[in-house]
């Protein structure tokens, strides 16, 4: 029993601290442009955070319509796979820059040029990395649930007396 209750105790911890990290943000080092490190600044220090709803309908549709292209094909070979970074850089990179900045305006351009630098001045890796950040903090799971938990529910369904 009290095994039982200590094994509870730390899973709730655990979830308050993610939650608390969640909340806070995780702090992203990215290499800062030149004429900030002429300045002695040689690092951008972002905060990458849960993103709001708005931003994750727009990672949403990003990342179907990069999914939609990547489907197409199989990297088997060279070729393929650098065709297949050549469809799917661009809004991967688009994605990873809604979730470190996602209050850009609607036109989308501070996202874009944004995009554009992390292209410029990041590898793969560190693509990747951040892509994987970007996908644990979206929160996407919950949204998924609470639609789910709202469709078992069958609110407008009929009732006969």
């Amino acid at each position: 029993m009290n095994e039982r209750l200590t094994e509870q105790k730390a899973l709730e911890t655990e979830i308050k601290t993610v939650d608390t990290l969640l909340d806070q943000g995780v702090r992203v080092d990215l290499p800062a442009p030149r004429i900030l490190r002429w300045l002695g600044k040689p690092v951008l220090q972002l905060i990458l955070r849960r993103p709001n709803s708005e931003t994750l309908y727009r990672i949403s549709g990003l990342y179907l319509r990069m999914m939609r292209q990547a489907t197409t094909l199989e990297p088997g070979t060279l070729g393929e796979s650098h065709q297949l970074i050549h469809e799917c850089m661009l809004p991967a990179s688009q994605i990873v820059a809604y979730g470190i900045a996602p209050y850009f305006r609607p036109s989308g351009i501070g996202n874009r040029l944004l995009a554009r630098y992390l292209r410029k001045h990041l590898d793969t890796r560190a693509m990747a990395e951040l892509w994987m950040m970007v996908a644990s903090l979206s929160g996407a799971h919950d949204f998924c649930n609470f639609i789910r938990s709202m469709s078992g529910m069958r609110i407008t369904t009929p009732r006969t007396i």
